[in-house]
């Protein structure tokens, strides 16, 4: 009993991290991929006077999760492009599930290797 407890749990964990990375897609896409590129490599917008951070490398990569949210929410670290994105509407919820979509870039470009 206390097995299928365990395994239950750990499926509803699953799912809502899934829920949390489709959500995130959705939010990337609608607001991030135009400079950050479809896979996070910075090369979404070639005309841009700021080169976008490449959110697959060990800089962003290595940020805690609260790093990353005052980035995108506040717009700490940036000097030419502040995001700001919590003043433009996003929610936190939101922004915790880009947060967990940049997660995967790290897991897609280590398989590319």
């Amino acid at each position: 009993m206390r097995t299928a407890i365990f395994f239950f749990g750990l499926c509803l964990v699953a799912v809502q991290g899934a829920g949390a990375q489709n959500q995130g897609e959705a939010t990337y896409k609608a607001t991030c991929m135009r400079c950050h590129g479809p896979n996070g490599d910075g090369k979404g917008h070639e005309g841009m006077k700021v080169t976008p951070a490449d959110l697959r490398s060990d800089a962003v990569q290595d940020k805690s999760d609260q790093e990353l949210y005052d980035s995108i929410a506040l717009g700490a670290g940036h000097k030419e492009y502040p995001h700001a994105f919590a003043e433009r509407g996003l929610t936190r919820k939101q922004i915790t599930d880009v947060i967990t979509y940049i997660r995967g870039f790290a897991k897609k470009s280590t398989k590319a290797k």
